[in-house]
């Protein structure tokens, strides 16, 4: 079968890496730009409302699916370099997790609090234990995790539609008061990101972690271990690196159009919804969950495609952006705070949907843009040279890695 590389690094897992980074900004945006409980402002513009429905539709729970999948085939990559060195995986391994975890507290404190990085490293951590499953097994596993994920998010909208039909004067007068008092602490949030300094915003993303995670993991954290799964059984059977595998055939013109479907619908359910923790708002994030690993896996198929044609200049170039998401990442970040916080332009609460999603895909390209330049000079992304000084520090480094 085809096997299309760039170097020595296969071609089609960059790719991937490269189309994820790109939506993961569009989808992070809002929580940079807008209020936490309300999102976006209502502008009643057509244009705002479509770019929210697009993005929605096309990324969200898609482009982290796709990186969740590539974070576990790394750690396939990982075991495979040390099998090659005949090293012991174990240390570093556990070592690159926290140096993960400590990158994500500072990303979340400092500069997102939506990061992903900690629910990474945590649950990567628990990934290891995995690493000998056989393909099929992590694969069926991986997909049971994202039903789950689907169905827990169902019985969340449930028990909201329940609460929302309440008709007790009493329960509903609690209840109301209950979610007043929310607001009110969401909004006191808000204004710290629209006119607070630096150490202030720092301070409120600080408070709000003992809430962040496990809110994480009931929305995304299961199903990204069960894409961590997946991206690892993929990895032992070889398809990341076969373009002309058949399985991407089939998910490019069978899988794809299933998970668009899903999507879109959810997406209408989650824009119409009047707030996003309501009934409607949960039951619209459950369908594009359970479109996820159909979409995800249309991507792949449509990227399949894509590296099928060949290995010229531009590939080529998005491929080497690829391989240093990790600084693309952080850097997407430094930027939103740029724009959006009073530090820099301090356009918080002020832009609609299309305008903070166009600001969005100009820093997903750039920041793209950047890491590969970058790398026609140096080796590593600057913060892949970081984290792999931590990661072997004290041990003799590898001189050659495939995709890590």
């Amino acid at each position: 079968m085809l096997k299309t590389t760039v170097g020595h690094r296969d071609l089609m897992p960059d790719l991937i890496r490269a189309w994820a980074i790109i939506g993961i900004v569009l989808v992070n945006v809002e929580m940079f730009s807008a209020g936490l409980n309300i999102g976006y402002p209502s502008t009643g513009e057509a244009g705002d409302h479509w770019a929210k429905l697009l993005v929605n539709g096309l990324f969200t729970l898609k482009s982290y699916s796709l990186f969740s999948m590539m974070f576990g085939a790394g750690l396939g990559y990982q075991l495979a370099s040390a099998a090659c060195t005949e090293t012991n995986a174990t240390a570093r391994y556990y070592r690159r997790m926290v140096g993960l975890l400590a990158l994500g507290l500072i990303h979340v404190i400092f500069l997102f609090l939506g990061d992903i990085l900690v629910t990474y490293a945590i649950l990567g951590s628990l990934l290891y234990f995995c690493r000998n499953g056989k393909p099929k097994t992590l694969i069926i596993w991986g997909l049971v995790l994202i039903g789950i994920q689907t169905a827990l998010m169902m019985i969340g909208a449930g028990a909201m539609a329940m609460m929302e039909g309440i008709t007790d004067p009493a329960a509903r007068r609690m209840m109301d008061d209950q979610m007043a008092e929310q607001r009110e602490a969401f909004l006191a949030i808000d204004a710290i990101f629209a006119d607070g300094n630096f150490l202030q915003i720092a301070a409120a993303r600080a408070s709000l972690i003992p809430t962040l995670i496990p809110t994480v993991i009931m929305v995304q954290g299961i199903s990204a271990f069960g894409f961590f799964l997946i991206g690892l059984g993929f990895f032992k059977l070889g398809l990341l690196s076969q373009p002309d595998h058949k399985f991407w055939k089939t998910s490019l013109f069978v899988l794809l159009p299933i998970g668009l479907i899903l999507s879109f619908y959810g997406s209408n359910v989650y824009v119409e919804a009047p707030q996003r923790e309501s009934a409607q708002g949960l039951f619209g994030m459950a369908i594009m969950i359970l479109g996820s690993p159909f979409s995800t896996f249309g991507y792949i198929g449509v990227i399949a495609l894509i590296a099928r044609m060949g290995t010229g200049p531009v590939l080529q170039f998005l491929a080497r952006g690829g391989s240093a998401t990790l600084s693309a990442y952080l850097l997407q970040s430094v930027i939103l705070c740029i724009v959006t916080l009073p530090i820099g332009l301090g356009l918080f609460g002020q832009l609609g949907a299309l305008p903070a999603v166009l600001i969005a895909l100009a820093t997903g390209i750039f920041t793209l843009c950047f890491v590969s330049l970058w790398l026609t000079k140096f080796k590593r992304g600057p913060m892949e040279i970081l984290l792999r000084r931590w990661t072997y520090l004290g041990y003799r480094q590898p001189l050659q890695r495939n995709n890590v």
